[in-house]
């Protein structure tokens, strides 16, 4: 802990995630052989994780900084090229995060939460 609060897990050095993660988890496990061999999978698979989480995010600012681009090569001038410019590979919630992202450079819709 610091004076600001909890630090996040990307702050901790690797002894103070550890007794934080056991903290929140170590009664989930009936050894400490156990409480290892989850903490290993936790942070094989850390990665991975925060990829899925982060999917929306990296879309609308890909979308965004598309928009950015080719408003300043003419290509667009309106949150309704968005469609026009779209990846063709995109779809669900990736193309949407995107569409959205392109559009908010406009400022024509905010950004959801």
């Amino acid at each position: 802990m610091t004076d600001e609060g909890p630090q996040s897990g990307s702050q901790m050095s690797a002894a103070e995630h550890w007794r934080a993660w056991l903290e929140r988890y170590g009664d989930d496990y009936a050894t400490e052989e156990e409480r290892r061999a989850a903490y290993r999978d936790f942070q094989a698979n850390l990665a991975e994780i925060r990829a899925v989480f982060s999917q929306s995010d990296d879309m609308h600012a890909a979308g965004y900084l598309d928009a950015q681009q080719r408003v300043a090569n003419g290509d667009a001038d309106s949150p309704a090229d968005a469609e026009l410019w779209a990846p063709v590979d995109l779809t669900g919630p990736a193309r949407a995060d995107w569409l959205e992202g392109f559009r908010s450079h406009f400022g024509s819709r905010p950004r959801r939460a």
